[in-house]
């Protein structure tokens, strides 16, 4: 049976305390974003609260926000993981340069959408004049670049798995959460926006999420298979091999799924 390295809690300790010490042991520098992600989140919460400028139906800092606080949870969650490896792999040059990287196209790709946010200008799908093209097609390079930076980190935890079930778990949810998350990106920015039928705006979405209620949206295929980084190392907590493989799975057929519905037409709710 697999023996699962978890970190002890102990009974002066919350939990969240010590998931953030375990994240600055696995990488002081991804933390610290993600750290400053999540004060940006709370800015843009704000300003929802003083501007009430809309785009396509949605207030022009709810993108921003949700983006921060997902871009939040990616880099506590690689931080997080590259805790459970020894010190050797965790400064191994790769993993160094893929965290630079990571943390510089997230800032990137923060910055466009907060200059965007400020104009009241869309910063997806506008290829509007020179500097909107120029802008998307270097926040594509991001996004990629976001990816592969958390699959190859990934990839370093689950080849130095060593038959640790937690090792094997992280590195095998990063992987899969950027394959998958990559895939719905890249088929949804070779349209001109993520709805598929139905209203081309944000104004009758699901509350938070936004995504259409009448008709199909990319965007949840994207949701799903990016956060198959933190749903399947929580399968690990079973402590078999088996349930940590059935969470992948899922996760692969239910982005599947919400794919074909979206690309279908068909909203996950109709409200």
């Amino acid at each position: 049976m697999t023996t699962i390295s978890s970190p002890t809690f102990s009974f002066n300790q919350s939990r969240l305390v010590q998931f953030l010490r375990d994240c600055f042991t696995g990488s002081r520098s991804l933390s610290l974003n993600a750290l400053a992600l999540l004060a940006c989140f709370v800015i843009m919460l704000l300003l929802q609260l003083v501007d009430d400028r809309t785009l396509i139906g949605a207030n022009v800092w709810h993108k921003p926000a949700k983006f921060f606080f997902s871009l939040t949870v990616q880099l506590a969650t690689v931080a997080w993981a590259l805790s459970l490896v020894p010190p050797q792999v965790r400064t191994l040059r790769s993993v160094r340069w893929a965290s630079a990287m990571l943390i510089g196209a997230t800032w990137f790709e923060q910055a466009y959408l907060v200059f965007r946010a400020a104009r009241g200008e869309a910063s997806h799908f506008n290829n509007g004049d020179l500097l909107a093209q120029v802008g998307y097609a270097l926040m594509g390079l991001g996004a990629l670049a976001l990816t592969l930076t958390s699959a190859w980190i990934g990839f370093v935890i689950w080849r130095h798995r060593n038959g640790d079930l937690w090792r094997e778990s992280a590195g095998l949810g990063l992987v899969l959460g950027s394959v998958l998350a990559l895939l719905a990106a890249g088929y949804m920015s070779q349209g001109t926006g993520h709805w598929v039928g139905g209203e081309l705006s944000d104004a009758n979405g699901l509350p938070v999420f936004l995504w259409s209620t009448t008709g199909g949206d990319l965007r949840i295929a994207h949701f799903v298979g990016l956060h198959a980084a933190q749903a399947v190392p929580f399968a690990a907590l079973s402590g078999h091999r088996g349930a940590v493989y059935a969470m992948a799975l899922v996760f692969i057929l239910a982005t599947a799924a919400t794919f074909v519905q979206a690309v279908s037409g068909v909203p996950l709710f109709r409200v």
